[in-house]
């Protein structure tokens, strides 16, 4: 039995770990279900990435996932 509540009446909240090569999907996925989610930060240890993927997305950016 599921022990998690279903989210209604918002949107869920993703953060990204990693930009990646692969993360293209992911930005495209919340992009697209952007009625249902909401993307709020993201994080990356290379400086150049993260900072392109903040200014694109307009969202908090974190060198470091314990930030």
């Amino acid at each position: 039995m599921n022990s998690y509540s279903n989210i209604v009446g918002r949107r869920i909240r993703i953060a990204i770990v990693g930009c990646g090569r692969i993360s293209k999907n992911h930005f495209a996925s919340i992009g697209k279900h952007d009625e249902e989610m909401e993307l709020v930060s993201i994080c990356d240890v290379d400086p150049v990435v993260l900072s392109a993927h903040a200014e694109q997305y307009k969202v908090p950016a974190y060198h470091d996932i314990e930030e």
